[in-house]
């Protein structure tokens, strides 16, 4: 999809978008998601594009969801998939035929996890700027749960909408932030030697 297009979907949903006003956060956040999904998976051919149709509200049968949040700053970060698009992710050589319930409860362990590393990079970034963050525990739960929270969409939240591909596989990411300080991350600069270590403790919300 072409940012023009991108942009008029957008404005057609009245959604302020975190690329217009947090360029830094936007940038550092699709990467680490990027990042992160390639060191769970092994995966190195990753691409990240905007998703062609932001205003789905429903972006996959199923999610994950985690937040980050600090003394002024909250952001919400899920993950969105249909088993079919990506149970291959989960699927050994040689392995026997699984049941829908097992190729279920292995891709939710996967994005589960996924959604802590997510999270973990973002808040050590913004720890590396004086913004001491923690994170939630991942819920997995099903993607037509947003319908319910799609009447929750707010002017004051920063939305961002993409997906991650390679070869055999695709997801939908998503992201809200809210930012009650607005002069909280002017200083804050994407350092993504900073997103390659998973050192560090993270607090647990």
């Amino acid at each position: 999809m072409s940012s023009t297009a991108e942009t008029l979907a957008t404005e057609s949903l009245g959604l302020p978008m975190l690329k217009d006003s947090q360029v830094q956060l936007h940038t550092m956040i699709r990467e680490i998601s990027r990042k992160r999904f390639s060191d769970i998976s092994g995966r190195r051919d990753l691409e990240i594009i905007d998703h062609e149709h932001p205003d789905d509200l429903v972006y996959g049968s199923h999610l994950t969801v985690i937040q980050i949040a600090a003394k002024d700053l909250r952001i919400t970060f899920k993950s969105h998939f249909c088993i079919n698009h990506v149970k291959t992710l989960t699927q050994r050589r040689n392995s026997p035929d699984r049941t829908q319930e097992q190729i279920l409860k292995s891709t939710y362990d996967l994005f589960k996890e996924y959604s802590n590393l997510v999270a973990g990079g973002i808040s050590q970034q913004l720890n590396s700027c004086g913004i001491v963050a923690g994170i939630s525990l991942p819920i997995a739960t099903s993607g037509f749960d947003e319908l319910i929270s799609s009447d929750e969409i707010r002017k004051s939240r920063l939305y961002d909408y993409w997906k991650i591909q390679a070869e055999g596989f695709h997801y939908s990411c998503s992201v809200s932030a809210e930012i009650f300080e607005t002069d909280l991350l002017d200083l804050f600069v994407y350092g993504e030697s900073g997103a390659q270590d998973d050192g560090g403790e993270i607090e647990i919300l």
